[in-house]
């Protein structure tokens, strides 16, 4: 006679066994991260009506810092094993204090007394390619879209300030290296240029008062290096 408990029992273990398997392999599959980096090259070249003329104030960033976190996950791999996909959400901070500004109402030289500059929270969906090489090092290449919120507020000659607050979308490329340092351990380091198209900045003269909006794209190169850990 079968023993109903004891089959009722051992199904269940089963499941329980095969539940913690699914979710073990799943686990290894997904992964956290974190990156820090250098902007090499940030600029807005922007446009608009300045005291019902066409002008542009362009803006060109020092070499400041950004940094990112998120999560990922593998979705397998294609082209007979040798090419990985995977995905990530990213949120990420960057601080670029300005460096020249030019403002052609002015003439082609350079504003003096320039300070201030332009902070930016974004939040991308990135896609990545990983090249296998049979070894710890792994290339990869990705590309991204996004979303950012910038906020500006940019100060030159007497007293003109270039200041608001915006969002716009955005887009990155981004290439590099990552270096498996443990089963779970993966160490990175990338090159990434990101544009976000169409960020509006309010002008106002040194008395305050508004002489029009400029809007231009906002572009930056980094160097970045990172580490994932999975889980």
């Amino acid at each position: 006679m079968v023993n109903f408990k004891r089959v009722l029992r051992a199904a269940t273990m089963a499941a329980g066994l095969g539940s913690i398997a699914a979710g073990q392999a799943a686990a290894q599959n997904t992964y956290a991260f974190a990156f820090g980096g250098i902007i090499l090259d940030g600029k807005q070249d922007a446009d608009g009506l300045i005291g019902g003329a066409a002008q542009s104030v362009d803006t060109q960033y020092g070499n400041d810092f950004q940094f990112g976190i998120g999560v990922g996950r593998n979705f397998g791999k294609i082209g007979n094993g040798k090419i990985g996909l995977r995905g990530e959400i990213e949120l990420s901070y960057s601080d670029a204090g300005a460096d020249t500004i030019a403002f052609s109402g002015n003439g082609p030289a350079n504003e003096v007394n320039v300070s201030g500059g332009l902070q930016s929270t974004t939040l991308f969906a990135n896609i990545f390619a990983d090249f296998q090489t049979n070894s710890p090092l792994t290339p990869f290449v990705g590309a991204g879209v996004g979303i950012g919120r910038f906020s500006q507020d940019l100060v030159y000659g007497p007293g003109v300030q270039v200041n608001e607050s915006d969002t716009a979308f955005g887009a990155q490329l981004i290439a590099g290296v990552a270096w498996a340092a443990t089963d779970r351990v993966t160490l990175t380091a990338d090159a990434r240029y990101r544009e976000f198209y169409g960020v509006d900045s309010k002008r106002f003269a040194p008395t305050g008062a508004s002489t029009g909006v400029v809007s231009g794209d906002v572009s930056a190169f980094s160097v970045n290096f990172g580490a994932r850990i999975a889980f």
